[in-house]
C-alpha cells in the first residue's frame, strides 16, 4: 500500500501533540482522519482545511456507533485521546476512566473488526511516578503511578498485551513530558509555562527543585510513529519504549536555570522546596534509539526561543485563555 493510499487515523488529533503528528504525516502524503472532540481549541487544524487528504470528525472515542464507520480501510490507528494530566483526571473519576481506558478498548474491538494493522497507544511516562534519585528507569522497571491518570494509562497497557496482541500490531509508548510550539499550545508544561511567567510576570517559581522530569520536544512521536507507519516488518509489534533521549533528563531548577540564564537574566528564580506533585524519575531510552536510530531534532534551548519569539510578535491570543491549560 503506498503512501497516496494508506488511511491513518489519529485520535486526539487536534491536540498538542496531535496537531504535530497531523502536520508531519500530511507532508509525507498519507491519507488522514481525525477524530476529536474539540474540547480545548476548535481552531488548531485550521491551516490545514483545505487539505483534501485531512478528514477531520469532531466526535467522542466513546460513541462507538458513531465512529465506527470511519476505520473502514485504515492501516494504523495512532490513540491519543484522553484526559491528560492529574489535574483533569481529578474532575470525574467516571469520565476519566470510560474515556482513558474504556474508549481504548472500543477502538482495539474497532481496529480487530475493521483489520487495521498497527495500533499505537500514548501511555505516559507518569506511570513511573516516584522512582529512586539513583535510579534510571527502563521499560522493565517496576511501575509506581501516583495519579489516577497514570493508572488508567497502565490498564490500557496490561488490557492491549493480554488481550489484543495477538490480531494487533501494537506499540506502547511513554512519553517524556513535552515542549515546545505546537498549533494547540499549552502553557501548563513545565518549560512552557517557565517561559511564559518569565516573559509576561517577570518570575520564574521552581516547585520541589530536585525533582526530576524527562523533556522532549512535542515534535518527537510523530517522527517515531511514521517510523511504525512506513515498517514493511512487525519489530515494533508488542514493544513498549520510553520515548524520549538519554540527554534530556533534567532537575527542575536545571530547566529554570537554562532559560533564565540565556533569555531572562534579570528574573530571579524563587525556589519552593516542596511540590504538591510528587513524580520525580529519570529514564533510559535506550530501547528507543536502539530501534528507532533518531536523535533529537531540538532542543529545549532553540524551542524556548521559538516560543519567545511567538510572545513577541503577539501569536498567541491571550496567554491565560482556558483553551492554553488541559484543566
Amino acid at each position: 500500500m503506498d503512501k497516496l493510499k494508506k488511511k491513518i487515523l489519529i485520535t486526539g488529533g487536534a491536540g498538542y501533540i496531535g496537531s504535530h503528528v497531523v502536520d508531519n504525516l500530511l507532508k509525507s502524503n498519507y491519507e488522514i482522519i481525525v477524530i476529536d472532540n474539540y474540547l480545548f481549541d476548535k481552531n488548531s487544524l485550521n491551516k490545514h482545511h483545505k487539505n483534501e487528504k485531512l478528514h477531520i470528525f469532531n466526535k467522542d472515542i466513546r460513541d462507538t456507533s458513531n465512529i465506527k464507520e470511519h476505520f473502514e480501510g485504515v492501516d494504523t490507528v495512532i490513540h491519543l485521546a484522553a484526559l491528560v494530566g492529574e489535574a483533569a483526571c481529578k474532575i470525574s473519576e467516571e469520565d476519566t476512566v470510560s474515556i482513558n481506558y474504556s474508549a481504548t478498548e472500543t477502538l482495539a474491538k474497532i481496529c480487530l473488526e475493521k483489520k487495521v494493522k498497527n495500533f499505537i497507544f500514548m501511555s505516559t511516562a507518569s506511570s513511573y511516578g516516584v522512582q529512586d534519585v539513583n535510579e534510571i528507569a527502563d521499560e522493565q522497571t517496576k511501575l509506581n503511578p501516583v495519579s489516577l491518570y497514570a493508572k488508567t494509562k497502565i490498564d490500557c497497557e496490561q488490557l492491549l498485551l493480554s488481550k489484543y496482541v495477538d490480531d494487533l500490531n501494537i506499540t506502547i509508548f511513554r512519553p517524556s513530558t513535552v515542549y515546545g510550539d505546537s498549533l494547540r499550545m499549552r502553557f501548563d508544561l513545565i518549560l512552557n509555562h517557565l517561559i511564559k511567567d518569565a516573559y509576561f510576570k517577570k518570575e520564574i517559581k521552581v516547585f520541589g527543585p530536585k525533582m526530576v522530569r524527562p523533556l522532549m520536544w512535542v515534535g518527537e512521536p510523530a517522527r517515531v510513529y511514521r517510523k511504525i507507519v512506513e515498517s514493511e516488518n512487525n519489530i515494533f509489534r508488542s514493544q513498549i519504549f520510553n520515548l524520549g533521549y538519554n540527554n534530556e533528563n533534567y532537575e527542575k531548577l536545571e530547566i529554570a536555570k537554562t532559560i533564565r540564564d540565556k533569555y531572562f537574566q534579570e528574573v530571579e528564580i524563587d525556589i519552593i522546596e516542596k511540590d504538591l506533585d510528587l513524580r520525580s524519575y529519570r529514564l533510559n531510552f535506550n530501547k528507543m534509539k536502539d530501534y528507532f536510530k533518531l536523535e533529537p531534532f531540538t532542543d529545549i534551548s532553540q524551542e524556548s526561543e521559538k516560543i519567545i519569539s511567538k510572545f513577541i510578535d503577539n501569536s498567541y491570543i491571550n496567554v491565560d485563555d482556558r483553551k492554553y491549560y488541559n484543566t
